[in-house]
C-alpha cells in the first residue's frame, strides 16, 4: 500500500498519499466515536481514480481531437487511459510528488512534470488542516520555453446518500454528455433538476456537466449523517462540475475548475474559457477550503 501522510486535529482527520497522484485517501470529520467520511473512502487499490480527492493540471477534464492547437502547430496528448475515449485531467493525477515540508497540520507536495509536451511546469499542492477545516492550494509555474495555456481543478469525491443535497449558484451549463464535448463557450440554460442556486437532491438522471457563473461558495448536506461540508473557492475558480452517475452509485462528485471542458480545443481564447497562458516562469494558482460540521437544527 502507498505511503499515507496523516493531519490530525481534534475534529478532523486527513491522509495524503503523494506517491500515488498527490491525492486524498481520507478526509473524516471527527464527531463521535466513529469517523465520518467526508470525501469518499479510499479502497486502498493502487489507482489514483480510486482516492477521496486528486489535483489536475496542466488542465482538467476531456480533451477531444486526440490533442489541441496552439499557435499553428497541432501538439497531440496521449489518452490517460487506454480504456479512455479521451485524455483526461491532465499528468498529475497520475505522477508521483515528492514531499517538500510536513508537520503535524501541514503537508507540502512539489511536483516537475515533462511528461506531456508542450508542457513543462512546476508545481505544488499545500494541504492545511485547521480544527475541521481542510485547506487546499494548487500551484503550477511554467518552465517551458513559450507561453502556453493552463488550467488547475480540484476533483473530491463525496458520499450520496438518498438525501443529501448540493447548493451552488450557477447561471449556465453546457448540455452535452459524454462522449460528446462543447463545442462553443456559449452556455445553455439549466434545466430545473439542475439548478443547485437553492438546496437540491441530486437528480436521479445522469450529470456529467460544467457549470459557469458560480459565486465559488457551495454546501453539501447530508442530513441523515447530520453533517454538511461547506465550500470556499477563491476568485481564480469561477466554475465547478457536477458527476453524478445515478443513485445506484454511492458516490458524486462536485469539482472545483478553472475553465470549461475542452478549453484547449474551443474557438474562444484561452482566457474567455478560463485558462491562463503563462509567459516563462509566470504562475497560476487556485486554494480551496473544505470546512465540515454537523447541520444545525432549525430554530423552533
Amino acid at each position: 500500500m502507498a505511503l499515507q501522510l496523516t493531519l490530525t486535529t481534534d475534529r478532523a482527520q486527513v491522509r495524503v498519499v503523494p506517491h500515488l497522484g498527490g491525492g486524498l485517501s481520507a478526509f473524516d470529520w471527527l464527531a463521535g466515536d466513529t469517523p465520518t467520511p467526508i470525501f469518499r473512502a479510499w479502497n486502498g487499490v493502487n489507482d489514483p481514480s480510486t482516492l477521496a480527492c486528486i489535483p489536475m493540471l496542466p488542465w482538467w477534464a476531456r480533451l477531444s481531437r486526440g490533442g489541441f492547437a496552439w499557435r499553428g502547430r497541432f501538439h497531440p496528448v496521449p489518452l490517460t487511459d487506454p480504456g479512455d475515449s479521451h485524455p483526461l485531467h491532465g499528468d498529475g493525477w497520475r505522477s508521483p510528488w515528492r514531499v517538500v515540508a510536513r508537520d503535524d497540520h501541514r503537508v507540502l507536495l512539489g511536483l516537475r512534470s515533462q511528461a506531456i509536451a508542450p508542457f513543462d511546469y512546476e508545481a505544488e499542492l499545500e494541504y492545511g488542516l485547521v480544527d475541521a477545516t481542510l485547506s487546499v492550494r494548487l500551484s503550477l509555474c511554467n518552465r517551458a520555453s513559450e507561453p502556453l495555456p493552463h488550467g488547475l481543478g480540484l476533483h473530491p469525491w463525496l458520499p450520496r446518500t438518498d438525501d443529501v443535497t448540493l447548493h451552488a449558484v450557477a447561471d449556465g451549463t453546457w448540455l452535452e454528455q459524454p462522449p460528446a464535448l462543447p463545442r462553443t463557450l456559449e452556455a445553455d440554460a439549466i434545466p430545473t433538476d439542475w439548478n443547485f442556486s437553492q438546496p437540491r437532491r441530486l437528480p436521479a438522471r445522469f450529470v456529467d456537466n460544467c457549470f459557469t457563473g458560480w459565486d465559488g461558495r457551495a454546501v453539501v448536506a447530508w442530513p441523515s449523517r447530520g453533517c454538511q461540508l461547506e465550500i470556499a473557492a477563491d476568485p481564480a475558480t469561477l466554475r465547478y462540475h457536477v458527476y453524478a452517475p445515478g443513485p445506484e452509485r454511492p458516490i458524486f462528485c462536485f469539482e472545483q475548475v478553472s475553465h470549461v471542458i475542452d478549453a484547449l480545443n474551443l474557438a474562444a481564447s484561452p482566457e474567455q474559457s478560463g485558462l491562463r497562458v503563462l509567459e516563462p516562469g509566470e504562475s497560476t494558482e487556485m486554494t480551496v477550503r473544505y470546512h465540515a460540521s454537523a447541520i444545525e437544527s432549525p430554530a423552533p
